[in-house]
């Protein structure tokens, strides 16, 4: 074989080369694309999926309804590829003290780009989510006493928090905290209270109700002074201007409270 043929060899064989190693590293792309795409759309389903659980068991903790559906199709509303996504299973338990337990199961289709050129024109992507309501309980705490909660508290329908006291300290007042941006705790008033002996609500409110002379309700949803909505809320603080309020014992039950649980635990 002489020289000139032996580089004709060479030339085919490097296009050869670089003919597989540019069809592989394309697809190689193309794998990479649809399997991030599908991880992406995986990822929404579950979000959606574990709001509407959440959502969902709220609802039938208050009102014994059902209504995982609507929350679903709201929350799917969020993401476009998303419009198709399905509601396959609900499944909800009632457990002692009045906890309820939900499981809810969703699938949603998601396409491909690259891949269909292989036969693989779609992906069926599966989501599970549980979740429980909960009581929390924080007990013998007293006045001016700034209460760091385990949990965020959400506003929900209806009352969020219970309050009891040891004895009728007057014109105590209850505080909801948040910390802003630059970690500061900011408070908004959700007691509205003169006196904690009387059914009379500061300004016509009706952010509580005092269903026991040292017991009441409280919505967190709104504060005294402005009624703007106080909607989350980490800390709470107990002030009473009665001058043996920290003899005082306060009794706080965040009531309904929601929180995601792993399979085990359904």
């Amino acid at each position: 074989m002489n020289l000139k043929t032996l580089k004709k060899y060479k030339k085919a064989n490097i296009s050869i080369m670089v003919v597989v190693f540019s069809v592989s590293f394309l697809a190689f792309c193309a794998f990479g694309i649809d399997m991030a795409y599908v991880t992406l759309n995986r990822a929404k389903l579950q979000r959606a999926t574990e709001t509407t659980a959440l959502a969902s068991v709220g609802e039938y903790k208050n009102s014994g309804i059902d209504k995982s559906e609507i929350f679903f199709n709201l929350f799917k509303s969020k993401f476009d590829i998303m419009k198709n996504a399905k509601l396959d299973e609900v499944v909800y338990k009632n457990e002692d003290k009045g906890i309820k337990k939900i499981k809810i199961r969703t699938s949603l289709i998601s396409p491909t780009f690259f891949l269909r050129f292989a036969g693989v024109g779609k992906i069926n992507i599966k989501a599970n989510s549980y979740a429980q309501t909960y009581e929390l309980i924080i007990e013998d705490k007293k006045s001016s006493d700034t209460i760091e909660l385990n949990d965020l508290v959400t506003n929900k329908n209806g009352y969020d928090i219970k309050i009891e006291t040891e004895n009728l300290p007057e014109g105590y007042f209850i505080f909801a905290g948040m910390k802003n941006k630059d970690n500061v705790l900011m408070w908004a008033d959700i007691g509205c209270k003169t006196d904690a002996q009387k059914t009379s609500i500061q300004k016509g409110l009706n952010n509580y109700t005092l269903i026991k002379s040292n017991e009441a309700l409280y919505d967190i949803g709104k504060d005294c002074e402005e009624q703007t909505n106080t909607n989350v809320l980490t800390h709470l603080r107990l002030y009473s201007n009665s001058q043996n309020a920290t003899d005082y014992s306060f009794k706080i039950t965040v009531l309904n409270n929601v929180k995601l649980i792993t399979k085990n635990d359904f």
